[in-house]
């Protein structure tokens, strides 16, 4: 994955992933946090950082297209796929997640990247995990609030400069039999294109985007 130099020098990380390292996974994610403002990245450092989503501190939010180089649809691709806002100074956001079905999960091959500690979520069959994004003013932290909702695993806790605490957290979730269909669908569409490209790679990898009616968006993420 490749970050611009001054993300290096001024964030902190921690990477998260589904399933089992040495078995059936998901790719592996971060999530960044600057020390000199309050902005917050979520890229998936397995699938080479082509799509990050990225929540700054004045509260607009966006995520980028991927390089121009990659883009495959008619056009000359945006700046940005999506772009949002939340207020920075609501006691509570949520303005993003990451969704990984364990049907989605694969054995490999998988690039190799130095142990960073990497956490490792479990998946119950037929389900998906669900890492969330939040953004809090609330203190204490919500935490045991958000433990009894579902939310079951804590990734991140960290106080940003601007006072917002931002937890990441995992839970359990459902994928709807109407969302499990129209992924199905994409998945089809998806494979087609790869066919026509010829492409000789193993182990291909989709990264949708969604959003919800409260505004939160998602990453959703699949095997080909």
């Amino acid at each position: 994955m490749v970050i611009d130099a001054h993300y290096l020098m001024t964030t902190r990380s921690v990477r998260f992933g589904v399933g089992d390292p040495a078995g059936a996974r998901s790719s592996e994610w971060l999530v960044l946090w600057s020390s000199s403002t309050s902005d917050v990245y979520i890229a998936a450092r397995t699938l080479g950082g082509l799509l990050k989503a990225s929540l700054h501190e004045s509260g607009r939010c966006h995520i980028r297209a991927p390089d121009p180089r990659k883009w495959l649809s008619p056009g000359h691709p945006p700046r940005f796929l999506d772009t949002w806002s939340i207020d920075p100074q609501n006691r509570y956001e949520f303005p993003f997640g990451v969704i990984i079905p364990a049907s989605e999960l694969r054995p490999g091959p998988w690039s190799q990247h130095k142990n960073k500690a990497t956490l490792w979520l479990p998946a119950k069959p037929s389900a998906a995990v669900e890492i969330a994004v939040f953004l809090t003013r609330i203190h204490p932290l919500p935490v045991n609030q958000l433990t009894s909702a579902g939310w079951h695993t804590t990734i991140v806790a960290e106080r940003l400069r601007d006072g917002r605490d931002l937890l990441v957290m995992a839970g359990d979730a459902k994928l709807p039999h109407d969302k499990r269909r129209e992924l199905d669908e994409v998945k089809a569409q998806a494979r087609r294109v790869a066919s026509e490209l010829n492409t000789k790679q193993s182990n291909l990898r989709l990264l949708l985007f969604a959003s919800n009616e409260q505004g939160t968006r998602r990453f959703v993420e699949a095997a080909l």
